[in-house]
């Protein structure tokens, strides 16, 4: 895996998903190479404010001719992330990457893996989906969101899940889309089916990731979680995104996660 870098990087395309959300696509000169669950720090303009930079996991990152396209999904919540929705095609940025550690899709004994995402946090589960479609391996991919309006990437999806004969489970929180009701649930009502999981690969809002790891905790299943703790620094330095682990120490998230078994998790992520 090639070590970080402080990548230039020129914006190839701005595009809405849904009223809140839209995809960055990046282009830059040197190798980008990614594996799903990790993430760039990526600077919101030219100008100093705002000072810091955001940070962003990757939907997807392919090499294209002799150049490296990186995909982010952003939510517009704030002036870093409305300023990125604003650049033009050809705009100049910078993107510190690849940092942090991924999601492992190598090494399941038994059982198929469940893929999980909840609003925003699809980008990672989304570049997993493709890389396992890629490869043959199969996986069911469980989407939710508040609303359908806030659902994307359908197609993307649905496409994934087909190539290795998986499942795509769609919920809204007010049922007008897909099954009624959290992600978590459909996931519960599969395996309480019968259905053989062996590893569940998951990002969402805290509250998605807790009710996985009580639900890992209590079914005593393989589950890896990529947290979406506040980043300031992206390298472990600042210590502004520290996560508790079982044994009670504290580390940086962006250095030891974001992706974390729920096994190595502290009390908050499995109770």
């Amino acid at each position: 895996m090639i070590a970080r870098r402080d990548l230039a990087a020129r914006v190839a395309s701005v595009e809405d998903l849904t009223r809140t959300c839209f995809r960055l696509e990046l282009t830059c000169r040197e190798p980008v190479v990614a594996v799903p669950g990790q993430f760039g720090m990526l600077r919101c303009g030219a100008e100093l404010d705002p000072l810091l930079r955001r940070a962003f996991s990757f939907a997807g990152v392919r090499q294209v001719g002799e150049g490296w396209v990186v995909e982010m999904h952003i939510k517009e919540v704030g002036k870093g992330t409305t300023l990125l929705r604003r650049l033009a095609p050809g705009a100049r940025t910078s993107l510190l990457a690849p940092l942090g550690n991924g999601f492992t899709l190598a090494g399941l004994s038994g059982g198929r893996l469940a893929l999980v995402a909840g609003g925003i946090g699809l980008p990672p589960v989304l570049f997993a989906a493709e890389v396992l479609a890629a490869e043959g391996r199969p996986f069911d991919l469980f989407f939710g969101a508040a609303r359908a309006s806030e659902l994307y990437e359908i197609d993307r999806l649905a496409a994934a899940t087909a190539a290795v004969g998986g499942e795509l489970g769609l919920c809204t929180d007010d049922g007008s889309r897909g099954e009624a009701g959290v992600v978590t649930g459909a996931l519960e009502r599969r395996l309480a089916g019968g259905r053989e999981i062996g590893r569940v690969l998951a990002c969402g809002p805290d509250p998605m990731l807790r009710a996985l790891g009580r639900l890992a905790t209590a079914r005593g299943l393989d589950a890896e979680l990529s947290l979406e703790e506040p980043m300031a620094c992206g390298v472990g330095v600042c210590l502004g995104c520290v996560v508790e682990l079982e044994d009670g120490s504290l580390v940086p998230s962006c250095k030891e996660g974001p992706v974390f078994p729920v096994r190595r998790l502290g009390e908050r992520w499995r109770s």
